[in-house]
């Protein structure tokens, strides 16, 4: 949503960022929310909603609630210089919101303010009514004058909030911003003296539900999952840009060929979205825990994946396959099978839709020797 230009004498954009996976709580949180730069004349204030679904007017009234008993009350009017309402921002879906506030900028009071929500946003990345509610409190948290606690704070301003409702900072803010009177006299208002602040509701582009499974067929890694704020994705396998897929729906699924055991990594322009290591897409290396040679041929004890396949290969030659072996297994190779030599045998394994493992060199005996390994 645009704005003109000339009804503003002053423009200050603050960025909110909203996350979509759990906010962590730490001693970060500041006990007072920090203020803004203006507020209502005392510590209540009517707004007009402009919601045409009973959906959002129930959104607003759950939020203007909140804030209610926490002490400030919104009180609903068939007018008001204060309005609140959601929005079809289809267009830009970057944004979750916005709250437009004017205000003399000699006294702090608010002359007007728009309250908004986005429910384009809301719906393609579902959010629960509870956490529209929250986004909801957030902007009028604004509106009547308390900023952003900091980034990992347990408080309905975090500026990555989506997840938390009114805390005991945000009223301690509150208070603050509203512990003195005030009837607004001492200047007149005037154009010039009107300065209107946009704060927007920013979307984070984040990936989730990642799913991965390898073909052993086509030898490809087929990555799916969901992204949010994200139109295009850009994958890169070991530090190098392999391919751009479009995002449909909120939803990315593709099919990459590759060699190695690199890391994958899906980003947006330069940011770095989500990362996949080797661990997460190929069978974990198998543990040699004993190897002992005899007359007869080498015994060896292996603690692998359980329903694996166990392949022994000499030379790249496989002499021993083991199908849904368990987590120990022991596996005996007769003299025969290896020409009496125990140069250049490996052991790889492999469990279903993942990458076989990485090979690991087995020791070289002689007749009568043990090693044992302890992990």
């Amino acid at each position: 949503m645009r704005f003109p230009k000339r009804i503003f004498s002053t423009l200050a954009t603050i960025s909110l960022t909203t996350s979509f996976g759990l906010l962590s709580a730490n001693a970060s949180t500041k006990a007072t929310t920090p203020m803004l730069g203006y507020r209502y004349d005392k510590q209540a204030a009517n707004y007009q909603d402009l919601s045409s679904s009973d959906y959002y007017k129930d959104v607003w009234n759950n939020a203007t609630a909140s804030w209610k008993k926490a002490g400030f009350t919104w009180t609903k009017a068939a007018t008001a210089k204060t309005t609140v309402s959601s929005y079809d921002g289809s267009s830009d879906m970057t944004l979750a919101g916005y709250n437009s506030v004017s205000y003399n900028k000699s006294t702090g009071e608010i002359t007007s303010s728009k309250v908004r929500i986005n429910r384009a946003v809301f719906e393609k990345y579902n959010y629960t009514k509870a956490e529209r509610t929250n986004v909801a409190e957030h902007e009028l948290g604004h509106a009547l004058g308390i900023g952003h606690n900091n980034t990992d704070s347990v408080s309905v301003m975090n500026p990555a909030n989506r997840y938390y409702t009114i805390q005991a900072c945000d009223i301690n803010g509150m208070k603050a911003r509203y512990a003195t009177t005030t009837t607004f006299d001492s200047v007149p208002n005037n154009p010039g003296e009107i300065i209107t602040v946009i704060e927007y509701l920013h979307v984070q582009p984040k990936i989730t539900n990642i799913t991965t499974n390898y073909s052993s067929q086509s030898h490809s890694l087929i990555l799916k999952g969901r992204a949010i704020g994200i139109e295009h994705l850009t994958l890169t396998y070991q530090g190098k840009k392999v391919r751009t897929v479009n995002v449909k729906s909120g939803q990315f699924k593709f099919a990459q060929q590759f060699k190695g055991y690199g890391d994958f990594k899906l980003m947006k322009g330069q940011q770095v979205l989500a990362t996949i290591p080797s661990q997460q897409y190929a069978t974990p290396k198998v543990k040699v825990t004993s190897a002992e040679r005899t007359t007869k041929g080498i015994y060896y004890t292996l603690i692998g994946s359980r329903d694996a396949t166990i392949n022994i290969a000499q030379n790249g030659q496989v002499i021993k396959t083991i199908k849904n072996a368990s987590a120990t297994t022991k596996v005996f190779i007769p003299n025969a099978k290896i020409k009496n030599s125990t140069r250049g045998l490996t052991v790889t394994q492999r469990v279903t839709n993942k990458k076989t493992s990485q090979a690991v060199q087995l020791p070289p005996l002689k007749v009568n020797i043990k090693q044992v390994t302890n992990f």
